[in-house]
Formats: structure tokens, sequence, C-alpha cells
């Protein structure tokens, strides 16, 4: 295959590859760890799950690398609609879970659509801006058609409801503009009417997600309810000090006081068993990933690499900040993934994909020229 001749070779990054990688065995590791204390097995179905899960991703994801990123590109929109779909039958037939329709299962498995919406969404809109460029920048309406790729599915996830999910596609979709260039009139334009109708959407949030933000920044007011959580969270990073409790150790985790240990709060569990110490190397890992696809979008040469590059290192970005922060009470709780890292099949799958996207661009030699 040419991702093995040596002309793409000598231009893969081997560094960010195997970084990836290496995020990914050490959150099934920390998975293994987090377990209950009374259900310490590597057979665990958390475990073995996201074992099969990871390796469905690598061969995703070694795919999408061997593959011509302009020939995905072309089929942008059919990836879209495609997604899009799925996204529809979710709404209608999706499985139940906590009070919303967000999954669609296959036997012992299960998929998230709108995981998988934040590829699509940026393909989509590479199609779209390489279709009708503008050196210029873009106008309010020469953004029309953007909008619509980018709210429809920010709305139908929405609607399931999953909050945290519709924001970072809303996230993704305006850096895509941004990148593809947008003139100042029509970025005041937008600013404004952000500024008008962001405090009106505040009316228009559920009950719990009111609540999660309000406790953001009074969790000690309901800390047996829609405080439990990020005070659960706060208590495991901090009680693993510098080096941590040590390898299964996490009392948070392993004694069942942490919600979603395994997805939403992976981050807190690895702390509490490897501390500051495990926490800074595990930043460090990501910061190498961010690093090297800044240098890769940066030196793209061609535009369709340019802004894919920019949208799938947004994709990694956005989930590793929003985690960590959230994990920390730095943010309020969204239910965003640790990339690479957390439980899930789809976001491991997403994750690995954006990294492939990267990994593709870099190795076709492409250095961008504004």
């Amino acid at each position: 295959m040419k991702i093995l001749d040596n002309q793409y070779a000598k231009n893969f990054d081997f560094i960010m590859f195997f970084t990836v990688i290496l995020i990914s065995v050490i959150g099934i590791i920390n998975l293994y760890g987090s377990l209950s204390a009374n259900h310490k097995d590597f057979l665990d179905p958390y475990v073995i799950k996201q074992i099969i899960w990871f390796i469905i991703a690598f061969f995703i994801m070694f795919l999408m690398i061997s593959i011509d990123y302009n020939t995905l590109i072309e089929s942008a929109y059919y990836i879209y609609g495609f997604i899009l779909i799925f996204i529809t039958v979710v709404l209608l037939k999706g499985r139940i879970t906590h009070g919303a329709s967000r999954w669609i299962s296959l036997g012992m498995f299960s998929f998230q659509p709108s995981e998988l919406m934040k590829i699509g969404l940026i393909f989509a809109l590479v199609k779209y801006f390489t279709s009708y460029e503008n050196k210029k920048g873009y106008s309010i309406k020469g953004l029309i058609i953007p909008f619509i790729i980018i709210l429809l599915p920010a709305l139908l996830i929405a609607k399931e409801p999953d909050l945290g999910t519709a924001l970072i596609v809303l996230f993704i979709g305006f850096i895509m503009i941004f990148l593809a260039g947008i003139k100042k009139s029509s970025m005041t334009i937008l600013t404004g009417i952000a500024l008008v109708v962001g405090p009106l959407l505040w009316f228009r949030l559920k009950s719990y997600q009111k609540s999660r933000i309000l406790i953001f920044l009074h969790p000690a007011k309901d800390y047996l309810g829609a405080g439990y959580n990020i005070i659960q969270s706060e208590i495991a990073v901090g009680a693993g000090r510098f080096f941590g409790n040590g390898f299964g150790n996490g009392s948070q985790s392993t004694l069942d006081f942490l919600p979603a240990k395994h997805t939403d709060f992976i981050f807190s569990t690895f702390m509490q068993q490897f501390g500051f110490f495990g926490g800074l190397v595990l930043i460090s890992l990501y910061f190498i990933v961010i690093i090297k696809g800044f240098k890769i979008v940066y030196r793209a040469k061609k535009l369709q690499g340019f802004l894919l590059g920019g949208g799938a290192l947004g994709i990694i970005t956005f989930h590793a900040v929003i985690n960590m922060f959230m994990t920390v009470g730095l943010l309020p709780v969204v239910g965003v993934p640790l990339p690479f890292f957390s439980y899930g099949g789809t976001s491991l799958v997403v994750d690995m994909s954006a990294a492939a996207i990267l990994l593709n661009i870099s190795m076709r030699r492409y250095k961008f020229q504004s």
C-alpha cells in the first residue's frame, strides 16, 4: 500500500502516531484500574469492549491514512447525509438511556451517530468551502449554506438531548468558518447575534441543564444532588496528591463514589491513581499531539488540507480541554469524552479518525501558503 512506500513513509509523523496509540493503551490500563474493588477482572466487559473498539478504531485509522484525503472529500456530502440519517433514526427509534436517546444498538455493541457527525461535518464544510472558494472572505449571504450544514445536525443532537455534543458541533463548525475566511463586517454581525441570542437560549434549556450551569458556580449548594458529580471528581483529583494512590487504588472509582468514572470523569480516576505527576505526563502527551497537529495544519499547502486538518485538530483539542477543565471544576459538566482515553467506542473511532486525517495530510507533504 502507498502508506508503506518510502516517499510516503518518510513524511509520516511517527511521533504523533505512536503518541496517540500510547494514550489509548494507557486509557485501557487506567480503565482496568478504575474497576470496582469487587470486580477487578481484566476480562470485565468494559475492558474487553474497549479493547475490541480500539482494534476497530485502529483499523479505521489505518484505512483513512491509506486513502488520499482529497478522495474522501469528494464523498463528503454522502458521508454527511448518511450520518444525518442515523441521527434522525436515533430520535425516532434510538436506545433511551438516562432519559436521552443517543445510541443505536447492534447486539452487544452500540454506537452514537452524533459523535460521528463531528467528522462528517468537517468533511462537508471542506467540500463546500473548496467548491466555492472566496479569497476575500465570506459574507453572511455566502455563509447561508454552511450555517445550514452546521445548525441542522446541532439542533437534532440538542433534541436527543445532548447539549455537550451539540455545542462541540457548533464550535467545530464556526472554527471551520473562521479558517475559511470571513469578512470583518460579517464577524461583527455574527458576534452581535450571538450576544443577543445566547442569553435567550437559557430559557430553552431543560431544568437539569440549567442546574449543571448553576451548580458549576456553587457545587456545594447541592452536594448530594446536581453538585455531587463535580465534588466527587474534585475529591478524586485532590486525593491523588503528587504521585497518586497507586494503580487500582483510586477510592472514588473503585468504591463507586464517582459517577461516569469510565467516561466523563476518566481523567479524575487517572489523577487519583497516578497523582499530579501522572496527570502532567498525560497532559504532555496530549500537548505533543496538539502541537504536532498544529504544525501539520500550518504547513498544509492545499486549502483542502488546511481546512480539514484544522477541523480535525479542533475535535481533539476541544475534547481534551473541555474534559480536563470539566473534571477539575473549571467548566460545567457537559458530557464530553477525553480523546483516545475515555471508555466508549464511537468517541474512540472519531478521535482516531481525526488523528488519521492529520497524519494523512502530513504524509502527503503539502505546505500551506496564504
